[in-house]
C-alpha cells in the first residue's frame, strides 16, 4: 500500500436531521465572550473546520447537564464519535445568594437575558461563569485526532455558543445553576371577593388613577383623571361585590333616551 493511499483525505459522512445553528441574536455579549475564548486558544484552521461541521449539521446529538456537554458527531467513520466537554460547576449556594440579594438579575435571566453586571459580580467572588483558558475545560473524543479540542469538539462548542445566544439558561445549567421548571397551572381560577381585596386592599378606589398624574394631549372637555376615577370606582364595585344580575356600567349620557 502506497504512502499516498495511507494518507488519502477522508470526508465526513452526510447526516440526516443533524443539529444546526438556528441563528437568533448573535450579537449578545455572552455569545461573543464564548467565541472569544475559543478564538484565544489559537487553533488555526481547526476552528474553521469545527464551524463547518456545525453549519453542515454533523452534530447528531447534544445534551447539556451541570458540568458537562455531551454529544455525538458524525465524522468519516461509520459510527458517530462520542465526546464531552467538562468543567467544574460553580458553588450554587453562593450564586443563589447573589441572585437573592439582587432580584433584578433573576428577572433578567428569566427573560432570557444575561446581565453583564451579574457576570462581573460572580467574578468578584471567584465564580467565573466563562472558561478563561484551555485548561479550564476537559475535552474527550473517541476520534483518533491527538489534538484537543478536535474539530468535532469545536463543532459542539460552536453549536453551544449559538444555543446560549437564544437561551442563556443553558450556560447557567452547564455551570451548575439550574432554575426550577414548573408546569403552568392552566386550571381556570375564580377569584373570591376576599382575594380581590387582597390584590387591591386600599379602600380609596381613586388611588391608582391618581398615580397617572396629568394626562398630556387630552382632548375631552372634562378632567381626564376625574372621569377615570368614576370608571375605576364603578369597576371596583363590580369586581368586589358581584351582583345577582349584570350591572350596567354605562354612564348616564350613554343610556338610550326614552
Amino acid at each position: 500500500m502506497s504512502k499516498k493511499h495511507d494518507y488519502a483525505p477522508r470526508f465526513a459522512r452526510t447526516v440526516r436531521g443533524g443539529l444546526r445553528p438556528q441563528g437568533g441574536n448573535r450579537d449578545v455579549w455572552w455569545r461573543k465572550r464564548w467565541i472569544t475564548w475559543m478564538e484565544d486558544m489559537h487553533l488555526g484552521p481547526r476552528l474553521g473546520r469545527g464551524r463547518s461541521y456545525a453549519q453542515l449539521g454533523q452534530v447528531c446529538k447534544m445534551e447539556v447537564a451541570p458540568g458537562i456537554i455531551s454529544a455525538e458527531v458524525q465524522g468519516a467513520d461509520v459510527t458517530p464519535y462520542t465526546l464531552s466537554a467538562e468543567m467544574p460547576v460553580l458553588d450554587a449556594h453562593q450564586v443563589w445568594d447573589i441572585l437573592h440579594d439582587t432580584p433584578i438579575y433573576t428577572a433578567q435571566v428569566a427573560a432570557r437575558f444575561l446581565p453583564l453586571a451579574l457576570c462581573e459580580r460572580l467574578s468578584q467572588h471567584g465564580l467565573h461563569l466563562f472558561p478563561e483558558k484551555r485548561q479550564d475545560m476537559v475535552f474527550r473524543c473517541s476520534c483518533k485526532d491527538w489534538s484537543r479540542p478536535c474539530k468535532h469538539l469545536l463543532a459542539v462548542l460552536c453549536l453551544f455558543a449559538d444555543a446560549i445566544a437564544s437561551d442563556p439558561l443553558l450556560l447557567l445549567r452547564f455551570r451548575g445553576i439550574v432554575f426550577p421548571e414548573t408546569e403552568p397551572d392552566l386550571t381556570p381560577q375564580v377569584l373570591t371577593p376576599e382575594a380581590i381585596l387582597r390584590l387591591h386592599p386600599s379602600p380609596d378606589t381613586a388611588s391608582v388613577p391618581r398615580r397617572l398624574g396629568t394626562l398630556p394631549y387630552w382632548r375631552g372637555t372634562e378632567e381626564f383623571r376625574k372621569t377615570l376615577e368614576v370608571a375605576y370606582h364603578r369597576a371596583h364595585l363590580r369586581a368586589v361585590t358581584p351582583p345577582e344580575t349584570p350591572l350596567d356600567l354605562r354612564f348616564a349620557e350613554d343610556m338610550p333616551s326614552e
